[in-house]
């Protein structure tokens, strides 16, 4: 770090005398003492501060070992205070829209004021950017709340800046369109809900291919160009898109409301298909949120951990957990019989002459492989 003689002269005199005493002998305000002490490690405190963010970190760390694959009851910003920085691959998760929904036995528990519903959530997502690892991604299942004049306002966009401020990079908007809902007398009934994603720098894992959807023409060719004539789509589906219509919601008659009611439950294929795009499998997975346990089951079913906590519906998600199975194997939701008959006819049998094994680490993979070596 370049200093000049003055500061030098500065943190110096801090060796031996008080911030007041150094003030005096410079002519400094303590307050540019102490930034200049704080920028170069040299707080008379410093060993002290230094000790007490290390043992924070190590309590952090054995808490997050104790909670994986665990969810407990508790208050989110207890909880999310509990996570040590840059530890998770994914937070999932939808909070209270603050419209008077009934959790558990504490109806005021979505009735807060605006500003300070607000402030809430801000701090919730501030929590999430720091736990969350570099390349990570939070997404926020998200409909629509009440401001401070009582009218609705979607919290999409109350909550953009917000995840933006936190050091949080916007990727994708997701519309997951629903088919049922209550229906306003002077409004357009709403028929979806938001999903926001944001990455913690650029996106450590992206895989479309587990999300692909089926193509409407597997047949169409290339008009132009080199490939002319060749197929032009991919075998595995189209590429996904930013708009889930086929994502039914856990009403009352869903199987994943088998177990229990929860009154905002949405459905595990919603975080599976969010998953399986951002995460690989063992990447621990958060819902600070987790109510009545989705996300568990979408974790535990795609073979990623998870953490959770909520304050209610403990029985139910310990059920619903209880019940999960990791799947024997992730289907390709692209591939339709009608896609693999246009690519399997267009398959062609290649042969290709056998080659000499000349050199050495051609020999020393054959040998590895106990494979002869002429």
């Amino acid at each position: 770090m370049d200093l000049n003689e003055e500061q030098r002269k500065v943190l110096e005199l801090l060796k031996k005398d008080s911030y007041e005493e150094v003030r005096v002998k410079t002519g400094w305000s303590k307050g540019r003492i102490y930034e200049l002490a704080l920028r170069t490690g040299a707080r008379k405190t410093e060993a002290r501060i230094r000790e007490r963010q290390e043992e924070r970190r190590r309590r952090q760390l054995e808490t997050l070992e104790a909670l994986v694959n665990a969810t407990v009851k508790a208050d989110v910003l207890d909880f999310l205070d509990g996570i040590p920085d840059n530890s998770l691959a994914m937070h999932f998760t939808s909070p209270p829209y603050n419209v008077g929904k009934q959790y558990g036995d504490c109806p005021a528990a979505d009735a807060m004021r605006f500003t300070y519903y607000h402030g809430w959530l801000m701090q919730v997502i501030s929590e999430m950017s720091r736990t969350l690892k570099p390349g990570g991604v939070v997404c926020l299942n998200v409909g629509k709340t009440r401001d401070w004049e009582d009218r609705l306002m979607p919290l999409d966009v109350l909550l953009y800046e917000d995840l933006r401020r936190a050091g949080l990079t916007f990727q994708s908007r997701i519309i997951w369109t629903v088919a049922h809902g209550l229906t306003p007398k002077h409004r357009l009934a709403e028929r979806h809900e938001t999903v926001l994603v944001f990455s913690k720098g650029e996106v450590a894992r992206f895989n479309p291919n587990a999300c692909r959807v089926p193509q409407k023409q597997p047949g169409k060719r290339a008009f132009k160009d080199p490939n002319r004539g060749a197929l032009s789509g991919n075998p595995l589906g189209a590429f996904p898109t930013d708009v889930w219509s086929d994502i039914a919601q856990a009403k009352h008659n869903h199987p994943d409301r088998a177990l229990g009611n929860h009154p905002a439950q949405f459905p595990v294929k919603l975080v599976k298909r969010a998953i399986l795009l951002y995460t690989l499998p063992g990447e621990p997975v958060c819902d600070c949120f987790v109510g009545s346990g989705s996300t568990a089951v979408a974790a535990v079913e795609t073979g990623r951990g998870f953490v959770g906590a909520d304050l209610f519906y403990e029985d139910l998600r310990a059920k619903r957990i209880a019940n999960a199975k990791p799947d024997s194997f992730t289907p390709l939701t692209g591939v339709t019989d009608e896609s693999v008959a246009v690519w399997q006819a267009e398959a062609r049998r290649v042969a290709h002459e056998a080659s000499s094994i000349n050199s050495s680490a051609d020999r020393r993979m054959c040998e590895e492989f106990g494979l002869g070596v002429a």
